[in-house]
């Protein structure tokens, strides 16, 4: 799902990582469907080309973040950057 997504360090282990903000306006009885599909395929995949979930977590404000691998680049602007396009 789409969503805004922010670069942070760990406190304890100074990695970097992405947080992913799951956005909740829209739902309208407890936890969005999509984001909690998108959660439970990325939770059960382990491959190199697949971003890693660390971990789920909630802020004060009740905001809901997964916090994923930073990637420096997403897939989509690397898409569309691409001269030629993937071989396979």
């Amino acid at each position: 799902t789409y969503g805004v997504v922010y670069r942070a360090r760990c406190r304890t282990t100074s990695r970097i990582v992405a947080l992913k903000q799951v956005k909740l306006e829209r739902a309208r009885e407890g936890f969005p469907l999509t984001a909690l599909r998108e959660l439970t395929v990325l939770l059960g995949l382990r491959h190199v080309n697949i971003v890693e979930v660390i971990e789920v977590v909630v802020s004060p404000k009740k905001q809901v973040f997964m916090v994923m691998e930073y990637m420096d680049h997403d897939f989509r602007s690397l898409m569309e950057s691409m001269k030629a396009p993937f071989r396979t």
